[in-house]
């Protein structure tokens, strides 16, 4: 298979809330202009109410979706939307699962304050003809254990895609940095913090940041496979005077071959 390039991105695009200063209404064009200017191939969202994931499959006609609420898997509930360029690639199968004990249906896990879910799409490449399972998650912000149980049950579902011959990305909001157990569970292999593997980074160092442009800990993430190439990760600099959330988006380009994975 000849190698190919793969823009994946992340982006936790603040759930509306009424109090907040900057009101969704006033953000969203913001977050649909950035995804359009970053133009990624593969895009994992967290924290989007119903109307939020209806108003992103809205404004970026180029990408096909698939989310569910995480309190009912329907429509109840903050989304973790995954979305891909449908001219670039074509669904095979898509679904969800629930980070907690019993992954197959609502559920709160462990020590975590929220109910989480993880979602998941698998996809050929309309380019090579191999397969790729992207998957999006957000970590509970309380539950230390909560943080590292699923780590380790991303882990293992990524271990299981590469064990069958499938390249596996995986984006999300951690609430956690760099270097803590949740973290060094996802690194420890078979996948790799696209930011430390990235030839070329640019960008602030933090992806969390308050309203006011003020950049904290990295806690969003693209992790691809240890063996692939990352050619480039970036943070986007806040925008301080038209914020379009409390997170930073990042993204990531990588090249994928048919040795990193990427089975037919």
């Amino acid at each position: 298979m000849a190698s190919r390039a793969v823009r994946a991105c992340t982006f936790n695009v603040r759930y509306d809330d009424p109090d907040d200063e900057h009101s969704w209404d006033e953000r969203e064009p913001r977050v649909l202009e950035e995804l359009e200017r970053i133009d990624p191939d593969l895009v994992g969202c967290q924290e989007a109410l119903p109307h939020q994931y209806d108003d992103l499959r809205a404004g970026l006609e180029a990408y096909d979706w698939h989310g569910v609420g995480r309190r009912d898997g329907e429509r109840t509930g903050e989304f973790v939307p995954v979305g891909w360029r449908a001219d670039r690639f074509e669904r095979l199968e898509s679904g969800a699962f629930w980070l907690s004990e019993t992954p197959t249906e609502p559920s709160v896990g462990w020590d975590a304050a929220l109910r989480r879910v993880a979602t998941r799409v698998r996809l050929r490449d309309r380019r090579s003809d191999d397969t790729l399972w992207f998957c999006n998650a957000h970590f509970d912000h309380r539950g230390e254990r909560a943080r590292l149980e699923s780590a380790r049950l991303l882990r293992r579902r990524a271990h299981e895609r590469l064990e069958d011959g499938e390249a596996t990305v995986l984006t999300g909001d951690a609430n956690c940095t760099a270097g803590f157990p949740p973290h060094r569970t996802l690194t420890a292999g078979p996948l790799e913090d696209a930011r430390r593997a990235a030839s070329e980074v640019t960008g602030p160092a933090g992806t969390f940041h308050g309203f006011d442009g003020s950049v904290g800990d990295r806690i969003d993430y693209v992790f691809v496979p240890s063996a692939v190439a990352v050619t480039s990760y970036r943070a986007v600099p806040p925008a301080e005077d038209a914020p379009r959330s409390d997170h930073l988006p990042a993204y990531a380009e990588f090249e994928i071959d048919e040795r990193d994975g990427g089975g037919r």
